[in-house]
């Protein structure tokens, strides 16, 4: 009998320049300018991840769910898997809003805290949530406080 061998990893897709000068991403002031260059003019939402190390430096950036122009099934599966395959222990994610309202629902006051809970399941804390435009963002974290729920 013949079993197939498989083997997971992480493919880069291409290299972005980013608008920020350091390395390292501690919050939402530092976040914001990747994500709104990422996702923020899309004009269909999408829902981003951020993978950092343990000391806050950029691992990588991945479009984890393409949506349509007024909603975005978050995957959380595929956020962790992502999160897990960049060996990351850290991440920020963000969606945007292709109207250019920032406005923070309901619905993502309860994602956020729905990820924050399984995202520490398997060790890798979630920083923060945003929801972004071109030019602005505005944390979900800070909305809901700085508790990983």
């Amino acid at each position: 009998m013949k079993i197939e061998v498989v083997e997971l990893k992480l493919c880069s897709e291409y290299v972005k320049d980013i608008p920020i000068d350091r390395a390292n991403v501690y919050g939402v002031e530092d976040a914001a300018p990747v994500f709104c260059s990422f996702i923020g003019k899309s004009n269909v939402e999408y829902v981003a991840a951020l993978c950092l190390d343990s000391t806050n430096k950029i691992i990588n950036i991945s479009k984890t769910a393409m949506g349509d122009i007024e909603t975005v099934k978050v995957s959380i599966a595929q956020i962790i898997k992502t999160a897990l395959l960049s060996n990351s222990s850290k991440i920020i994610i963000a969606h945007n809003h292709p109207s250019g309202v920032l406005e923070i629902t309901s619905n993502d006051l309860e994602m956020t805290k729905k990820i924050g809970a399984l995202t520490n399941f398997f060790d890798v804390t979630l920083i923060d949530s945003l929801v972004v435009n071109g030019q602005d963002a505005l944390s979900i974290r800070e909305r809901i406080g700085n508790k990983n729920e």
